[in-house]
């Protein structure tokens, strides 16, 4: 059986970040309009960086977004190469949303800054972006419109899975629930400027916590 280069489920159900989503208030939030940064000494579980330690890994990239009720999030890679970059996400809330997967030869290479975001995405130019960033926070991505674009995986991610942010993604939720998320890129701790971990890499580390079910065993923590 050929298994899928985007997105396997986890059994981590002891590194799962204990955020407290309530204290956001996201009323008329759009997906471009919340991004958030986080600390692993920020996840509330102590037990997470030493778990990444031991596999060799960190990260000083870690995210949190949020996708309202009904919306979806842009099409982007999180790079300019479609590097298999490996990153775990932990989803709050909207059980029965999604992530997406795509491919498309029509692709924009752009910076995530909230001026270019703006002006870049017209359908999302009427947004306050400003609540991400003014800056480079990221860099350079890759984003895509659907109208261009082959849906080639979709997946609820449920509590806590590894996925391949290299391809183009995309967050989906058609639930009456907001969507957010954290993600934690995995980066390799023994080196000088933080190399990212690769999918392949990241497959062969995590293989004792994968599992073939989308039952959701982090959410019985």
């Amino acid at each position: 059986m050929i298994m899928n280069p985007y997105h396997r489920f986890l059994d981590i159900r002891d590194y799962v970040p204990n955020i407290d989503v309530s204290e956001y208030d996201v009323r008329g939030v759009h997906w471009p309009e919340f991004h958030k940064t986080f600390d692993l000494n920020e996840l509330g579980n102590d037990k997470i960086e030493p778990w990444l330690n031991s596999m060799g890994f960190t990260s000083t990239w870690i995210e949190f977004f949020y996708t309202p009720p009904g919306e979806d999030g842009v099409i982007h890679s999180d790079n300019v190469w479609y590097a298999d970059w490996a990153k775990l996400i932990f989803q709050f809330g909207a059980k029965g949303s999604t992530m997406r997967f795509w491919e498309s030869d029509t692709v924009l290479r752009m910076s995530t800054s909230a001026e270019q975001v703006s002006t870049d995405i017209p359908e999302r130019s009427e947004y306050n972006v400003g609540d991400r960033t003014d800056d480079h926070y990221h860099g350079q991505v890759l984003v895509t419109r659907e109208e261009f674009a082959e849906l080639k995986h979709e997946v609820e991610v449920g509590t806590c899975s590894l996925v391949n942010v290299g391809h183009l993604h995309s967050s989906h939720n058609p639930t009456k629930d907001g969507r957010f998320s954290l993600t934690i890129a995995l980066m390799d701790k023994n080196t000088k400027y933080e190399r990212r971990i690769l999918w392949d890499e990241a497959l062969e580390a995590l293989k004792p916590y994968i599992v073939d079910s989308s039952v959701d065993l982090c959410a019985s923590k």
